[in-house]
């Protein structure tokens, strides 16, 4: 499996996350979404972490130096690769 570090923002208070795992953007930023509720105890509650993409909105976007992200509109938080 190959490790990737991820950040996720949340663009409003500036608050960081970063991840250590094979994941994909989404699936840390659906991750991290859910710790930032407080409601990390739902963290492998499939439903839940389904209701949450769902309510995310969430789409890939590229930026201007060409790496891929993950912004979420409905939360205001992104996720990307840290290089």
């Amino acid at each position: 499996m190959n490790y990737n570090i991820n950040k996720v923002v949340n663009l409003t208070t500036l608050e960081t996350m970063e991840f250590l795992n094979g994941y994909d953007l989404e699936t840390n930023l659906i991750s991290a979404i859910i710790c930032n509720q407080g409601n990390s105890h739902n963290l492998l509650d499939d439903d839940y972490r389904e209701q949450i993409t769902k309510e995310a909105d969430s789409r890939y976007i590229t930026s201007k130096n060409g790496q891929l992200k993950v912004y979420s509109p409905t939360f205001d938080m992104v996720s990307y690769k840290n290089i």
